[in-house]
C-alpha cells in the first residue's frame, strides 16, 4: 500500500507547524500570525477575505489572527474599496520581526529537510509553491520570475 500525498502533507504540517511555533514563541508569534504577515508584506493592502483564501483557513480564523496582530502593533486596518471592506497592511515593527526571524526560520527548515541536498530543497519548494498555486485557484504562490 502506498501513502498517499495529502497524509503525507498533513503530517509534514504538522511536525513543521510544532517545531516553527516553538522557535517562534520568543517573538511572540506562532506559524499562523507569521503566514498572515508574510502575505501580507508579499501582498499589501489584501483583505481579510483574500487572506483566508490565500491561507486556506477560515475567514473567522482570519479576524482573530488581525486582531491578535493589530493589538501587538505589527497590523493595522485601512479602508478598502466599499465602507465593508478593509485592506490590512503591516507596520514597520512587523517587517523588522520578520526580518529578525528570518535566521530562525532558516533553521527549523534545515532540521525538517534534513539531508536532501540544495536543489532538491528548492525542488520541494516549487512543488508545494504549485500545489498551493492549485489548490488555492491563487497564483500568488508562485514565484516571481
Amino acid at each position: 500500500m502506498r501513502t498517499h500525498i495529502p497524509y503525507l502533507l498533513a503530517v509534514a504540517s504538522t511536525v513543521a507547524t510544532r517545531r516553527v511555533d516553538e522557535r517562534l514563541a520568543a517573538y511572540d508569534l506562532t506559524v499562523r500570525q507569521y503566514g498572515l504577515l508574510t502575505q501580507l508584506s508579499l501582498e499589501p493592502e489584501l483583505t481579510m477575505a483574500e487572506l483566508a483564501r490565500q491561507l486556506g483557513i477560515a475567514r473567522q480564523s482570519v479576524h482573530q489572527l488581525v486582531n491578535d496582530l493589530v493589538e501587538a502593533g505589527h497590523v493595522r486596518r485601512r479602508p478598502g474599496a466599499d465602507d465593508r471592506s478593509r485592506r490590512l497592511e503591516i507596520t514597520d515593527t512587523a517587517h523588522y520581526l520578520l526580518s529578525r526571524i528570518d535566521g530562525p526560520l532558516e533553521r527549523v527548515e534545515e532540521e525538517l529537510l534534513g539531508d536532501l541536498a540544495p536543489e532538491e530543497a528548492e525542488t520541494l519548494r516549487g512543488l508545494l509553491q504549485r500545489v498551493l498555486a492549485h489548490a488555492t485557484d491563487d497564483e500568488a504562490w508562485l514565484p516571481a520570475c
